[in-house]
């Protein structure tokens, strides 16, 4: 699967549509707006250039964001530190919402979690349909 930015400039390779997507209500991904689907890095090439937002409103933030430098889209979000896993979060909202039809949508409640498993949800699962999402 392959989306874009809105302006085009950064261009984005998954190998196919993630198991899942999640609507994390945190405060850095609410404000980022994205629906996070998950990739081994390794999986995942960009064509372009993003630049990264490192959050710094709490300690030991282990999370870089990243957009495009152009329209300003939030394309993905990377791991750092030592012994990161290989995982990284990519803004499924660049993809055509017809390829994601069918794709499960959870609710993730991490301003109310304190970061430990399991996880906690703010509401039921949905199932992606694409509507109010139209050209």
């Amino acid at each position: 699967m392959q989306g874009s930015c809105h302006c085009g400039a950064v261009a984005i390779t998954v190998p196919n549509r993630p198991d899942y997507m999640n609507a994390c209500n945190c405060t850095l991904c609410w404000k980022l707006g994205a629906l996070w689907g998950y990739f081994p890095v390794s999986e995942v090439a960009f064509a372009g250039e993003v630049r990264s937002y490192q959050r710094s409103d709490m300690p030991g933030a282990r999370m870089t964001a990243e957009y495009c430098g152009s329209c300003g889209a939030t394309t993905n979000w990377r791991l750092t530190g030592e012994g990161a896993p290989d995982r990284m979060g990519i803004n499924m909202r660049l993809f055509e919402p017809a390829e994601l039809i069918g794709v499960e949508v959870r609710y993730g409640d991490r301003r109310n979690h304190a970061g430990v498993e399991p996880r906690h949800y703010y509401r039921d699962p949905t199932i992606f349909d694409g509507a109010g999402a139209k050209a």
